[in-house]
């Protein structure tokens, strides 16, 4: 990139060079011209002829050589070969306008300066060198040569060659090296500058800037993505977050697109900004759903395992006394006639084994999960639970299904548990759609980093945000006859698979299932 900028600048400083040197013979041929026509009439046109063809032979030949300057561009000695015929020509056209009265003496200096600009000192040496050469030999052939100061003369414009080729060739060494670090220097900012909104641009936070009115400037990829992948810049801040504009100093903000929540967590810091003359905000945020969802799913596990240890110390506790009672029971109907004494205590062994029953469900639930090591197919098992729903005639038939899932999705598990945890869902989202007009209900499986994503959302009744917490505590039950253990056996078989399990819910829209498993190579 520095050899790139420094070529560049090469070119245009040859090319200001160039058209500076054909300037200057056309103010030679300008300023001859009007001398030649104030004096027109002792003008002797033999004498005059040869000044103009040297004139205009090196007019010519320079405005060849700026034509034809890309391609002899690398030629450095052709270029140098110009300056030194430069020297000749002045040296002439001093010879023939005279020593003394020369108006062209200056050129040679003119001259020697911008072969410095060009060749640094040592090209400005050799140009002296050739200058006084020339201008000597040249001033031999004039009428000065028998004067009496033309030696002072001649050392004198000979001094002054050779010092203004030391004074061009040191600033020009010292513009180049201004040049370079200039460069250098420009290219250093400009590649701050791309790194700094590198990494603003990809930094994993979403990054807001908003003026005083509240207008965002600047907006990051991350914070794209957390708003929908929409660009956001040019809207205003209390439209994109409206819980921030009421209160500064929330951190964490609810952001609802559509059917979609997100937990957001917001910092804002104030910096004054000289482009705006004025204060300039930055919202730093952070995308904390899936963080809070893990710490739901963490805090429920945590409850769960000590209501199942409680559930396991009472199941074992009332299993001994009933099977006393069971057993007395049994002996008394035996020596009993009396046929409501024996139906009374039928009454008693029928809920003595269900209560058994019961018993045998908790001592189910909280027997530790084996870990799972088969491989099971999501695809299959969703296709069978539910072309069983359609044969299922204590639920509703006129559910209208959609069903997206791959060719395959394996996860390890045991085909058989995750069976009754699928299907006591969607048994319990066909039964909230009872007093719906119009049912539906999707299911999909989709594969997302690692993961495979099963998503089973009804259009039913949906749950308060107390029943929602509470929905997989053992014998929370929101129904007549229900036992309350459905769902907390389903959540202790996904997490036995290590699933991850997201529940939410809307009164009167429906609630959604997310589960996430860690997906298997196969």
């Amino acid at each position: 990139m520095i050899a790139t900028a420094t070529n560049y600048k090469n070119y245009t400083q040859r090319l200001i060079v160039g058209f500076s040197r054909i300037s200057l013979y056309l103010l030679i041929l300008l300023v001859s011209q009007v001398s030649f026509l104030l004096q027109k009439s002792f003008i002797n046109w033999s004498l005059v002829g040869p000044f103009y063809v040297v004139i205009c032979a090196a007019l010519s030949l320079h405005v060849l050589y700026v034509h034809f300057m890309d391609k002899l561009s690398e030629k450095r000695w052709l270029y140098f070969a110009s300056f030194v015929l430069d020297s000749l020509f002045l040296s002439f056209l001093i010879t023939y306008s005279g020593l003394n009265q020369s108006l062209f003496l200056f050129l040679h200096l003119v001259n020697i300066l911008l072969a410095g600009l060009v060749f640094q000192s040592r090209g400005a040496l050799a140009i002296a060198l050739f200058s006084s050469i020339f201008f000597t030999m040249a001033s031999f052939f004039g009428p000065e040569m028998k004067a009496m100061n033309y030696v002072f003369l001649l050392a004198l414009n000979n001094i002054a060659f050779f010092s203004v080729a030391g004074l061009s060739g040191y600033l020009s060494e010292q513009l180049q090296f201004m040049g370079v670090e200039l460069t250098k220097t420009g290219l250093t900012l400009r590649e701050i500058q791309e790194l700094n909104k590198a990494i603003v641009g990809h930094m994993p936070s979403g990054l807001l800037t908003f003026n005083q009115e509240g207008v965002i400037l600047q907006d990051n990829i991350s914070a794209q993505s957390i708003f929908g992948g929409r660009t956001l810049k040019d809207a205003n801040i209390s439209d994109v977050l409206p819980e921030l504009a009421r209160n500064a100093d929330k951190k964490d903000i609810f952001w609802k697109n559509g059917e979609e929540t997100k937990v957001l967590q917001v910092s804002v810091s104030s910096v004054f900004s000289p482009v705006l003359e004025g204060e300039m905000y930055i919202a730093q945020i952070e995308d904390l759903t899936r963080l809070r969802q893990m710490e739901y799913s963490v805090r429920q596990n945590e409850k769960m395992a000590a209501i199942g240890g409680l559930a396991a110390g009472i199941a074992h506790e009332i299993r001994n006394p009933l099977a006393g009672i069971s057993g007395s029971v049994e002996l008394l109907s035996q020596t009993t006639n009396n046929d409501d004494d024996r139906k009374l205590m039928r009454i008693i062994l029928r809920e003595i084994d269900r209560l058994n029953g019961l018993i045998t469900e908790f001592l189910d639930y909280s027997r530790p999960e084996a870990p799972p090591t088969d491989p099971v197919d999501l695809t299959s098992l969703v296709r069978e639970v539910m072309d069983g729903m359609k044969t299922n005639l204590k639920v509703r038939q006129d559910v209208v299904t959609k069903v997206d899932i791959p060719e395959k999705a394996v996860v390890l598990g045991r085909r058989d548990k995750l069976k009754q945890a699928f299907l006591n869902i969607v048994i319990n989202a066909y039964q909230a759609m009872d007093g719906v007009p119009s049912a539906s209900f999707e299911v999909s499986v989709k594969y997302e980093t690692k993961a495979w994503k099963v998503t089973m959302k009804d259009s039913g009744c949906g749950m308060s945000e107390s029943t929602r917490r509470r929905m997989f505590e053992p014998f929370h039950t929101t129904k007549s006859k229900g036992t309350g253990l459905g769902l907390a056996v389903t959540h202790k078989i996904l997490e036995g698979h290590g699933a991850q399990i997201f529940v939410e819910s809307t009164q009167g829209v429906g609630t959604s299932f997310t589960l996430i498993f860690p997906a298997v190579d196969v």
